[in-house]
């Protein structure tokens, strides 16, 4: 479903807005569409839409902090109110990323990368992959209810925000793997959207970090470091899951960045849970 290019602005903006929801939702996004553009048979322009899924991961991240909040507030076990927190997280994503991450462990077990590559087609999960998704539920369960309630929405909000623009960075490493599919699609990104997404990610992240952690009185060097620390992370695993994907499969799928965008939300988890 693309469209012929709009030459409005706004109709433009519009289109990416709802290409970015319908990739990383189940929330329906074509009223969001321009009406020409509803039911045209052409695909919607994704490589173009990725400045706006800093913004449509903040959502994901609010509603998930916001569960969270909710059910500590009504003295709801810390434990329980995180794996509910992250089970609705789960409907409202499908669990888009969790099967890439399932998908990328289960190709380490291959010996070629083509090998590998068959296998993350495969619909099947092994037992790299459960056991991936077990760790991952794991680690982010453990965080979230580590978190204070006060930090809840900030925190998700700022994580799943820094965790898809990580995975927007792969594709600026290493080229595609496959010569169609998602990956195809993303590459090579077009600077003036990657700079955009980069934007809103920067931004996101310094609101909610004032949100989340400014009644504590912060000076100037420790704010810094609040915002420098998780945008590393965020760096440093896109580097790494770039560096296995290029070693393993010889570039990148959509699996890969969805392995990303979770391998990052551990990490920034446990970076935030540390500073409870």
């Amino acid at each position: 479903m693309t469209s012929a290019q709009p030459g409005d602005w706004l109709d433009r903006r519009r289109l990416d807005l709802a290409c970015g929801l319908s990739l990383l939702t189940r929330l329906p996004s074509i009223w969001l569409a321009p009406p020409a553009d509803r039911s045209s048979t052409q695909p919607w322009p994704l490589a173009r839409s990725i400045w706006c899924w800093p913004v449509v991961a903040t959502l994901i991240g609010t509603l998930t902090g916001s569960v969270l909040a909710a059910l500590r507030m009504v003295h709801v076990p810390p434990l329980a109110a995180a794996g509910l927190a992250l089970a609705c997280q789960s409907i409202l994503t499908g669990g888009l990323h969790e099967d890439g991450l399932a998908d990328m462990a289960d190709a380490c077990g291959g010996s070629t990368p083509e090998r590998r590559l068959a296998i993350m087609r495969d619909s099947h999960v092994g037992s790299y992959g459960v056991m991936a998704l077990g760790l991952s539920l794991l680690v982010r369960t453990a965080a979230l209810a580590a978190l204070p309630v006060w930090a809840s929405i900030g925190v998700c909000a700022t994580t799943a925000c820094l965790a898809r623009m990580a995975m927007l960075m792969v594709p600026a490493l290493v080229p595609p793997a496959r010569a169609n599919g998602l990956a195809r699609m993303l590459s090579p990104l077009p600077l003036p959207s990657l700079w955009g997404a980069a934007f809103m990610a920067v931004g996101v992240m310094a609101c909610l970090s004032v949100l989340a952690y400014g009644h504590l009185g912060l000076n100037l060097w420790a704010f810094l470091v609040l915002m420098a620390a998780p945008a590393g992370i965020g760096c440093a695993t896109a580097a790494l899951v770039a560096l296995c994907a290029r070693r393993l499969l010889g570039g990148f799928t959509g699996d890969v960045l969805g392995c990303c965008a979770v391998v990052a939300e551990c990490l920034l988890l446990s970076f935030y849970a540390a500073l409870a």
